[in-house]
């Protein structure tokens, strides 16, 4: 397993323990605050800073 596996259950974990008190009203706005912010830094992690990275070295090698 490789550590974007390794990632990816950490933060599925996260959302699945979220999704359990998604229905509690009063817990309700941690679990949403809590699952929107996994999934956006995984988004970032994964997608956004290699993107940005690539792009800057792309330009450096020109």
């Amino acid at each position: 397993m490789g550590n974007k596996n390794i990632n990816k259950l950490t933060a599925g974990t996260v959302v699945i323990g979220a999704f359990v008190i998604l229905f509690d009203p009063i817990f309700q706005g941690l679990a949403i605050s809590l699952m929107g912010e996994t999934i956006v830094s995984k988004v970032l992690t994964l997608l956004v800073v290699p993107l940005v990275y690539y792009m800057i070295e792309k330009k450096n090698y020109k």
